[in-house]
């Protein structure tokens, strides 16, 4: 091999491992657009309250873990307190926002409510009308407020 093919076969080697990277950042890059188009997706919480979201208003394909016999549904609220959660029968959204109802694990109770996705990636939540959402700690009700922020902890897996 002559000295002018092997600088010619780096080079080629070269142009081949930027074309890759290119083409991996392009993929990166469309990934993360992608998930930016789909707002009311992943796993939010409240540090504060010790609450948590899980939804996927999009494809409406989350499963409570334990409770396999609601199906697939659009989302769940959790205590990390309890094993108890608000499952999300239904949700329309509409740009920023999104109307949800939840009832509770048993069927009991239900209430409807708001989301809206914040400028800053934040959720907040709003009670509208119906039961009160609350959450059995230490053999009392937690009840909860409201008006709920929740901050973006995770995307979803499935």
């Amino acid at each position: 091999m002559t000295k002018d093919s092997y600088l010619c076969a780096i080079q080629n080697n070269i142009k081949m491992k930027k074309s890759l990277l290119f083409f991996a950042c392009m993929l990166f890059a469309a990934n993360v657009m992608a998930q930016a188009d789909k707002p009311f997706v992943g796993k939010y919480v409240n540090e504060d309250l010790k609450i948590f979201i899980v939804i996927n208003f999009h494809d409406k394909n989350v499963t409570v873990p334990g409770q396999e016999v609601f199906g697939d549904v659009d989302g769940y609220m959790g205590s990390t307190q309890c094993a108890h959660v608000w499952p999300i029968v239904s949700s329309e959204t509409d740009g920023n926002t999104a109307h949800i109802e939840m009832i509770n694990n048993y069927g009991s109770e239900d209430f409807e409510a708001t989301m809206t996705l914040n400028a800053d990636g934040t959720i907040s939540f709003k009670h509208l009308d119906g039961s009160t959402l609350k959450f059995p700690v230490n053999n009392k009700w937690q009840k909860i407020p409201t008006k709920v922020v929740f901050k973006k902890k995770e995307a979803l897996q499935k």
